[in-house]
């Protein structure tokens, strides 16, 4: 079983900030399309935050790419923005109890719902024909994204769950904390 301590003796506070200057210092790095970090952001916030400061992290990310890189359709922002937001909210549920099958569930889920909002985006903007047929496009499109997305989360994910992991082993065993 892996730390499990949402807002438990840590500071949420100090988490959301640390959350959104990695999520944006790693969103801001070159990735190739679809590689982004901001899922794992997004997991890691549903895992060790409240729900009041679970959007912060990915919104920051995300805000301080998009104002560093530039703007974009603003439908297209909107679909992106709520689809982080509904990524972390989503996984919520999943991560009641950490482990490795629960990581790599919610990072999959994180994924599968942020390919299914923000491919939208594509159709907002005009990109494909509002039909069935364009619907199809667009969304078979993704896949690749949603494959890379989905590869991105569980290494980013696993890298920063096990991080955790390994830090807490090492504080416990050399800086015991008082019951």
């Amino acid at each position: 079983m892996l730390f499990n301590a949402p807002s438990q003796g840590l500071k949420p506070w100090f988490i959301a900030l640390t959350l959104c200057v990695v999520g944006a210092a790693s969103h801001l790095m070159p990735h190739p399309a679809g590689m982004s970090t901001i899922g794992a952001v997004g997991v890691l916030a549903a895992a060790y935050l409240p729900r009041h400061l679970l959007p912060l992290p990915v919104i920051v990310s995300v805000a301080a790419a998009d104002a560093v890189i530039g703007a974009y359709s603003t439908a297209a922002m909107a679909l992106v923005y709520i689809a982080h937001i509904a990524c972390a909210a989503g996984v919520t549920p999943l991560l009641r109890k950490i482990g490795p099958l629960q990581v790599g569930g919610a990072a999959v889920v994180s994924a599968v719902i942020f390919y299914l909002i923000s491919n939208a985006a594509p159709m907002a903007t005009g990109f494909y024909p509002n039909t069935l047929a364009g619907w199809l496009s667009c969304y078979a499109a993704g896949i690749p994204f949603l494959l890379r997305s989905i590869a991105a989360n569980l290494i980013f994910g696993a890298v920063a769950f096990s991080s955790i992991r390994g830090l807490w082993l090492m504080l416990r065993r050399w800086a015991p904390v008082p019951n």
